[in-house]
């Protein structure tokens, strides 16, 4: 990203203002809302100080992109690698992503539907939330580090499109159950069932 994006993103550049306008038209009216005439409405702005920032319409969206990627998972990676051990780090992950604004979130995915460009920041950011959580898993010890957490995205990704995400109470059951879930896949309950199969059939010990 370059400086003047993350800039936007940070909310130290008069471009943020601009960013968070696009953002705020994106979620609450789709993609289709982001045209220079509603944002400079908006903005309570003219053209001329839109055109004073953006080269055009697509270089605005290519920042609008940047800044929801900042904010929506490099702010988030940052401050959950500021823990020291990694069970704390999947603590602090998770307690920020509640605070995520997931409509916006949706919002974005449902513009990647229509348009390359936002298409492919999608996936940059998949690929990097998912690469922090294998990271996650594989301090944590545990087997099939990918795997795990493409599962656990996976998880996330459903409980946004169900509105649990946004609501502690309501996502907290899917929460307790994955995590369950994943010490288990990740080797702690399959070390366990592969020491009692052991010893139910160890040599000398005959079933009655």
């Amino acid at each position: 990203m370059t400086g003047r994006a993350r800039g936007a993103a940070a909310g130290g550049d008069p471009r943020s203002r601009w960013c968070r306008a696009g953002l705020a038209l994106l979620r609450d009216h789709g993609w289709q809302a982001m045209t220079i005439e509603r944002l400079c409405t908006a903005m309570q702005r003219t053209k001329g100080a839109f055109y004073h920032h953006f080269r055009d319409v697509d270089a605005f969206h290519a920042a609008v992109l940047d800044a929801w990627a900042e904010l929506h998972t490099a702010d988030l990676i940052a401050a959950a690698s500021s823990a020291v051990t990694a069970e704390a780090r999947s603590a602090r992950l998770g307690a920020a992503a509640v605070g995520l604004d997931h409509a916006l979130d949706r919002a974005i995915r449902a513009w990647a539907l229509h348009d390359p460009r936002a298409r492919e920041a999608v996936g940059r950011v998949d690929a990097r939330r998912i690469d922090y959580l294998a990271a996650i898993h594989r301090d944590r010890g545990r087997s099939d580090a990918t795997v795990l957490a493409q599962l656990e995205y996976a998880a996330f990704l459903g409980a946004q499109e169900l509105g649990l995400a946004a609501d502690p109470d309501r996502g907290a059951p899917l929460g307790r159950t994955l995590r369950t879930a994943l010490e288990w896949l990740g080797g702690a309950g399959r070390s366990g069932e592969t020491r009692r199969t052991r010893s139910t059939h160890a040599p000398g010990r005959r079933r009655v």
